[in-house]
């Protein structure tokens, strides 16, 4: 074992600089990953309010198993030095491969559909809740808002021109996904990636019964998976071109609508595109003028969308950007308010006492901000109180209980990291909705709906058959696949694996950047504003995980 790791060594050394140095970076990175992140953390977190008694020796603990665990990873690269995907034979007659492809595109779009349909024929008209009910008022009385994405708004409108009915706009959600999976499947054929890949990445198009529940929904987040799952294509044809399938005028004006898209259905979609074209500029030098263009007509195009287009629909612009990024800190408050009340400084104390009565506080769950935000008048409290003064008594009231701060951070965004979960994570398809002043009839629960001119009713005679899904879905939520559908820490790990073997295959790294950097972006930029553990926000990882880990291991268009 020994001769081994001096083999690893001399190997490592004999990298390029900037190779070497990120070879070790990432390898260290994922150490720390694996061992504290993933072991001592967890460790530290079991119990509430945190034990300490041993956490000294569990630190020096971790010190000391960083060390083979760092030897190891190295080993591991260094024997998988040339690990690459390799290609399918193309077939000798050109009209059997276009056939190929055309059944993969058939096999890809009709499983996905046939099996969504089966939910939607089951749920119909589709699963709501309130952000979805808001943004269908929003289109009904044209009193358009920023709360949500009015670009999101704007696209449920257009469905709702044809067909003014939730159900409608639902189906066409369920369609583009469809279609989207379809030329994914489609592309992954052309460049010839076996079989097997193809088969996981329809498993994970198609099987996931977090897919199935989310995009009954018409949420942004919905959205933003069909567009990441096109995204995804464009990705691949750069990757396997070297950069020359941008140069062309078409595929870069698709490119850059694809990339608005994403930016402007979310308000954090951002996180990834812009991230994205800075890294392309920088490691892809092959296509370095294109990706500038691409930012800044993205950036261009975002403005006109959020000025003129918002200003033409009369689009009010309701200033929420505080509001919604103190989901963290606020966490910490409430954490520290339920269980150590006595740690809070006093403007703290007056303020969370201002937010709601007692018997609100009954409603907080540990670490989710959000069970207990829309209940209370919060939004207003904390418009009225002055930023620097916010921060001033949560830093305070930190500094008074560090062990239960760390524990509601921990709590509110392991789900990103994380590789083990939490039934709450999931996504839940059926929403109790109150009595409200839309008009729409709605009763306590689902089950008393009544009948509406907007399609939000509930269909009776497909009781069994719900149940007959629900019990499936939770089979599988119960089984060992969730992990692999549902938890966002093991794709993420995955994906920097993935970039740490690509960085061992002749430095080709810095290109594996662009991909996977990206997608950490998003995620750890998302996670920091989250008000609650919500998984529909990283949905997409799920679904473009294993393509993206497929690209990353096969070659690019100039090592083919």
């Amino acid at each position: 074992m020994c001769n081994e790791i001096k083999k690893a060594n001399a190997w490592y050394k004999g990298q390029k600089k900037g190779a070497r140095v990120m070879l070790e970076l990432l390898t260290a990175v994922v150490t720390c990953y694996l061992v504290f992140l993933l072991w001592l953390l967890p460790q530290m977190m079991a119990t509430v309010p945190m034990d300490t008694k041993y956490w000294k020796v569990k630190i020096l603990a971790a010190l000391v198993a960083a060390v083979p665990v760092y030897l190891g990873l190295k080993w591991c690269v260094y024997k998988s030095a040339g690990l690459e995907l390799r290609e399918r034979k193309s077939l000798a007659d050109p009209g059997k491969e276009k056939k190929y492809r055309l059944f993969w595109f058939a096999l890809g779009a009709g499983i996905v559909f046939l099996v969504l349909m089966v939910y939607y024929y089951a749920y119909f008209p589709g699963s709501f809740d309130w952000d979805n009910l808001d943004q269908w008022w929003q289109i009904q009385n044209h009193q358009y808002d920023t709360w949500h994405p009015v670009f999101h708004t704007l696209i449920i409108a257009f469905f709702s021109k044809i067909v003014n009915h939730y159900g409608f706009a639902v189906f066409m959600q369920l369609l583009l996904y469809s279609l989207a999976c379809g030329y994914l499947m489609y592309t992954l054929a052309k460049w010839r990636f076996p079989v097997w890949g193809l088969v996981l990445t329809e498993f994970f198009l198609a099987a996931n019964p977090q897919t199935h529940r989310i995009l009954l929904f018409m949420w942004k987040d919905s959205a933003l998976t069909v567009f990441m799952v096109l995204f995804v294509v464009y990705l691949i044809n750069i990757w396997k071109t070297n950069g020359n399938w941008l140069k062309k005028k078409k595929n870069l004006a698709v490119f850059i609508l694809v990339l608005i898209s994403i930016s402007m259905v979310r308000h954090n979609g951002i996180l990834y595109t812009i991230p994205l074209l800075i890294l392309a500029v920088l490691f892809f030098k092959e296509i370095r003028k294109e990706c500038l263009i691409s930012l800044v007509i993205m950036l261009a195009g975002m403005w006109v969308i959020e000025h003129p287009v918002y200003d033409l629909v009369e689009a009010s612009r309701p200033d929420q950007t505080y509001v919604e990024s103190v989901g963290l800190p606020m966490t910490i408050l409430c954490n520290i308010h339920e269980f150590a009340p006595e740690s809070l400084s006093t403007e703290a104390a007056d303020f969370l006492a201002e937010i709601g009565p007692d018997r609100r506080w009954k409603t907080y769950e540990y670490g989710n901000y959000n069970s207990f935000k829309f209940l209370t008048n919060s939004n207003t409290v904390v418009k009225q109180t002055p930023p620097l003064e916010f921060a001033k008594f949560t830093l305070e009231t930190v500094k008074n209980a560090p062990g239960l701060s760390l524990q509601a951070v921990y709590e509110l965004t392991r789900m990103v990291w994380d590789v083990r979960g939490s039934k709450e994570w999931h996504t839940d398809l059926e929403y109790q909705i109150r009595e409200n002043d839309w008009n729409f009839g709605y009763v306590e629960s689902r089950e008393g709906l009544r009948e509406n001119d907007w399609g939000f009713a509930y269909v009776e005679d497909r009781a069994e058959l719900r149940t007959v899904l629900n019990d499936f879905d939770n089979w599988m939520m119960d089984s060992p696949l969730d992990y692999l559908f549902s938890y966002n820490g093991i794709h993420l790990l995955v994906l920097i694996f993935c970039t740490l073997f690509v960085f061992a295959r002749k430095g080709k790294g810095w290109k594996a950047m662009t991909l996977t950097l990206p997608i950490l972006a998003y995620s750890y930029g998302t996670m920091l504003l989250l008000c609650g553990p919500t998984y529909r926000f990283f949905h997409f990882d799920s679904v473009i995980f294993v393509p993206l880990c497929l690209l990353l291991l096969s070659r690019t268009g100039e090592e083919s």
